[in-house]
């Protein structure tokens, strides 16, 4: 049985956050704030929303540290699930307004850093904002395990590792959802009449 110094650490750390010690809070946040929030702005990409979904992460943490099973894996895999969700409901939040999706406009941006010209190319923004809601619309049709890790790996920036610390699961996992996920999607693209590549 593996036993590394640094989550029994957190899982310590954790037990007393469960009995209302406010330091082992701050010594956790210090640890693991900056992961929780490089996550949460992979998802979101909105410092501001990310700062408070990171805070509500640890708010989570503080009101449930008593449910925390350590036979259940680490102290860092749990609470990135958490922001996880977290940030996924904002996304779903965002989505559910009368506005512009966001990943449509994480999808212009992104084009627009790979191509300065692109920010001041108004044909070229309304393409890939069409682009956008056909990807959109096909990434609706996969089943949501799929989706998730697709979202997370191509629109949240997320290693294929990453991504499986953030769902908890196998890594061998994530990459078999992440292949058949693509190999769906871009025969939902050429049936939409786009060959999947741009």
């Amino acid at each position: 049985m593996g036993n590394p110094p640094r989550t029994d650490e957190e899982a310590l750390l954790v037990r007393r956050v469960a009995a209302g010690d406010e330091e082992a809070l701050g010594l956790l946040y210090d640890r693991l704030g900056r992961p929780v929030y490089a996550l949460c702005l992979r998802i979101v990409r909105d410092s501001g929303a990310a700062e408070e979904l990171t805070q509500e992460t640890f708010v989570r943490l503080w009101r449930s540290a008593a449910s925390f099973d350590v036979e259940r894996g680490r102290v860092s895999t749990w609470l990135l699930r958490i922001a996880h969700n977290l940030a996924l409901n904002e996304i779903r939040r965002r989505r559910s307004r009368p506005v512009v999706a966001p990943e449509v406009e994480w999808e212009t941006a992104a084009n627009a850093l790979a191509d300065p010209n692109t920010a001041d190319d108004p044909a070229l923004a309304n393409d890939l904002r069409e682009r956008a809601e056909v990807v959109r619309a096909a990434l609706a049709e996969l089943p949501t395990p799929q989706r998730q890790a697709i979202e997370l790996a191509f629109f949240g920036g997320l290693s294929q590792a990453e991504v499986a610390a953030a769902l908890g699961d196998p890594l061998g996992t994530i990459k078999s959802r992440i292949r058949i996920g693509m190999q769906r999607l871009r025969d939902q693209l050429i049936a939409a009449g786009m060959d999947g590549t741009g």
